[in-house]
This record gives C-alpha cells, structure tokens and sequence, in this order.
C-alpha cells in the first residue's frame, strides 16, 4: 500500500488507507485529536480554527464604523486647541467610555468641563491639535465614574473590589453619535451618522489563545489598530480583568477591545508591571461595566 501511495501520491482513496494503516501522517487540531483525513489533493488548510477569515468588504466597513465612533479625550486649551490625555469611543448618542484615570483631574465640580472629545484627529507628532484639526464637543458632566484599586492604580498586583472597575462616561454637550461623520455634508456627498458602539452583556466568550482587536489613539498622535492573532492570556481575579498580549502605548488607556467578529468585549485600561516588552496588557470586561452603569439606574446612557 505505502509503495503504491507513493507511485501515485494524489490517490485520495490510497492516502485514506495509508493513514489508517499509520504510514502517512495523521492529522489533529489539537494535539492528541484526530480529525477526518483531507482529500490529497486539497493543498490548504485551517490552522488555527478560531482566528475566523474576516470578509473583506464588510470590515473595511466595519474598521470604518469604529474609526468615526473613536475619540481623543483632550484638555481643553484657548483657541479650540487640546492636548491629549487618552482614548475613547461612543457608547450612546452623547456619551463617550474612557477611564477614570484619564479623567481623575476632572471629577470634582465643574472639573469636567475643561476637557473636549475629538472625533476624525489628524495625525500628530505631539499631543496638542489646533482648532479645526477634527470635530470636536464639548463635555458637560461626568455622571457615573468607578475608581482604580486604591494603592495599585493599575490593578495589576492586588484584587479589585467589585466597584473598582477603572471606567468614567463623559456626557457631551451635544448628540455627537446622531452628527455626520465630517460635520456638515456638502453637496453630493453622502450623509453618514457617527453612531455608537453597543454594549454586549454576558461572558464575551474569549479563552487563551483568541485573536483581539484594539483601536486607540497612543501618544495621542494617530488611530491605530493593534491585532494580535493568539491574543488572550488569561482571565485574572474571577473575571474581574482580562489579559492580552496587543501592543499599547501611554494615551491607549480607553480603547475599545474587540474579537474578531467586531464584538467589544474589553475596555483597555493597563499594561503589564516592569521594564518592556511586558508580559501583556490588560483591560476591563466590557459586560462588567455595562451591569455596573445598569445597576446605578444610568443605563439611558446607552444608545440603542
């Protein structure tokens, strides 16, 4: 049988009875799980069955749905001018996720209405952007905001309490997510609303080894996709943070986590302890955060 294969080696039926008989090679997704043996002639193959084939018409679409949702968090400065203080995205028609670190100067008093959000940054070398660099809004309130763990700011060597969850909603004073991508439309062009993005409730269903997606704004200098194809490490502290191996930078705090169907599961808030590279970054589970604001009856913060 082997010397038969072998004189005519694209004999589907010949490598069937090769492989049962153990003289060709046999097949596994994991390691000690076989699988059904491939036509000899079928040349490509799955290698890792959970890092999907992105169709790619619909996420050029849907790269450009998060890119008009995402935001630069700014201090605000005369003339229309901000500076760069983090990342973040829109969760409902006039309210934009960050995390309270980034806000923390800015949630006592009327604290909160020297910071902006831009939407459609420029890229920058620096983290100041003048007036007209983008679309920007102003931000009214902070209405609901849950601290960092006291004593480790990044969560990173000491459990978090339940209400740690390091996330604050900025309330705009204005329907940015109901605008048009841009601003104003010209003539002939095409009206787009900005939209926001939706809150998943339950487990996000990510396990080691998954692909991740995050957008961010590191540096403050320009929107950037970090994707990482065996992402997860791990879930730490009862679910109460989730580790990946995506690449951030100082300004990526407040970036939306995605899998690779587009769902967010993560609000990016840490990277690991130590001198780089890290071992990994972390983030919070969005579903987390969502039971947090529904639970102090905010949940009309959210778009439907």
């Amino acid at each position: 049988v082997q010397a038969a294969w072998r004189f005519n080696p694209t004999n589907s039926r010949l490598y069937e009875v090769a492989q049962s008989l153990g003289k060709a090679t046999q097949m596994t997704t994991h390691i000690g799980q076989k699988v059904t043996p491939l036509e000899a002639g079928e040349l490509e193959k799955l290698v890792r069955r959970r890092v999907l084939k992105m169709p790619a018409r619909e996420t050029r679409e849907q790269m450009m749905r998060v890119e008009g949702r995402m935001c630069v968090v700014e201090r605000r400065l005369e003339g229309g001018r901000g500076e760069a203080q983090g990342s973040g995205f829109l969760i409902g028609p006039d309210a934009v996720l960050t995390n309270y670190h980034v806000v923390n100067d800015y949630l006592q008093g009327n604290q909160a209405q020297n910071l902006q959000v831009r939407f459609d940054a420029e890229p920058r070398q620096d983290r100041i952007r003048q007036a007209g660099e983008g679309v920007t809004f102003a931000v009214d309130e902070i209405p609901l905001a849950a601290p960092y763990t006291d004593g480790d700011p990044l969560n990173l060597q000491k459990a978090p309490a339940e209400n740690e969850l390091d996330f604050a909603i900025l309330l705009l004073s204005e329907a940015a997510g109901n605008a048009r991508v841009g601003g104003v439309a010209g003539p002939g062009q095409v009206v787009v609303e900005r939209g926001w993005m939706a809150m998943p409730e339950g487990d996000p269903g990510v396990e080691p080894g998954d692909p991740l997606i995050i957008y961010q704004y590191p540096g403050g200098r320009e929107l950037m996709m970090a994707i990482d194809t065996e992402a997860v490490v791990e879930t730490k502290w009862d679910d109460m943070r989730l580790r990946y191996r995506n690449n951030t930078e100082p300004g990526s705090s407040g970036s939306p986590v995605f899998d690779m169907e587009w769902k967010l599961v993560a609000l990016h808030h840490a990277g690991g302890p130590g001198p780089e590279p890290a071992n990994f970054n972390q983030g919070i589970p969005i579903a987390l955060i969502r039971d947090y604001v529904e639970a102090a009856d905010q949940g009309y913060l959210f778009g439907g």
